[in-house]
């Protein structure tokens, strides 16, 4: 208990320290953000929940009045006419929104940075064991990461987090049978997509140490370029190069590794889907259900699940 009370006050932090230099302006776009975020991340279970009820109609079209028939097929083509133009405005705000309260935190960071820096006394530059590269690597770097993390990574953490409640939320509504059931299979797609996240970013903080060693090698023989072209120290400096850059290859193989076994995961939603099929099938037979409602609630399930 004690660790986790750790680890929330940890995230609490960072996620304050990510949003410390937004305005009024900012929160404002952050929130109809938001709005977005959860309109995109709710679009696919209500246009699957809206797609229930035209197939329903659908399959029996052949025993319907054709009037009635046509009245029902009509009102859910409108029904999803309008969903698709609701869900197009609430995607347009969600990029828009995000992206450019990214943008304009990260040039408010990106400026203050830069002021800190040089407000600094000589001394501190010599005595800070940073060279001239890393300085400049992180005015520039770091403050993209966190432009791309306001931008993207928010957006698109709301939408899925969205999307994984609000899917199992509608497929509860739509079969609750079916959704109890398939419910705990859920989770053998959620661990995979954690296991990844987790080795990525350890890989990518020994990923940046190692392209910064290479990079200092390679500001060290620019800035004494005349001296390693006196002494025909080319070789040398390119072999010592190429060996700093060892190091993130390797690191770029197990990268390449943990995400193939990530993406591979997916897989898992076919079998998944197969059971779906199995047990809606039964459904169908002993229970009397219909089998768009079959088929969008297992479609929620999986989607909501990845």
């Amino acid at each position: 208990l004690l660790s986790f009370h750790i680890f929330m006050e940890k995230s609490k932090s960072f996620i304050r320290s990510i949003f410390t230099h937004a305005d009024g302006i900012d929160i404002l776009l952050m929130i109809i953000g938001f709005i977005g975020a959860v309109g995109d991340g709710l679009s696919t279970s209500v246009l699957l929940f809206i797609t229930r009820m035209l197939m329903n109609n659908i399959a029996g079209g052949s025993t319907s009045d054709p009037v009635v028939f046509r009245h029902n097929i009509d009102r859910d083509a409108v029904i999803l006419l309008y969903a698709s133009c609701g869900f197009w405005v609430a995607c347009f705000l969600e990029g828009y929104c995000w992206s450019r309260t990214g943008e304009r935190q990260a040039r408010r960071m990106r400026s203050k940075y830069l002021k800190a820096v040089l407000r600094q006394n000589v001394g501190y530059f010599d005595l800070q064991a940073t060279t001239t590269t890393e300085v400049i690597t992180s005015v520039s770097n770091d403050t993209l990461v966190i432009q791309d993390t306001i931008s993207e990574k928010v957006p698109n953490f709301l939408m899925n987090v969205t999307k994984f409640i609000g899917g199992n939320i509608f497929a509860f509504v739509m079969m609750w049978r079916l959704a109890l059931v398939a419910f705990p299979f859920v989770v053998l797609l959620v661990i995979p997509g954690f296991m990844y996240a987790r080795a990525l970013m350890g890989l990518a903080r020994k990923n940046m140490k190692e392209y910064n060693q290479a990079g200092n090698i390679a500001e060290q023989a620019i800035a004494s370029v005349r001296t390693v072209y006196s002494f025909v120290g080319e070789r040398k400096t390119m072999k010592e190069f190429s060996e700093a850059l060892q190091g993130s290859v390797k690191l770029g193989l197990r990268q390449g590794l943990f995400k193939g076994l990530a993406i591979g995961s997916n897989g898992l939603v076919f079998a998944i889907w197969a059971f779906m099929v199995w047990y809606g099938s039964r459904m169908v037979m002993y229970h009397g259900a219909q089998g768009g409602t079959v088929y969008a609630a297992g479609i929620v399930i999986a989607v909501g699940g990845q």
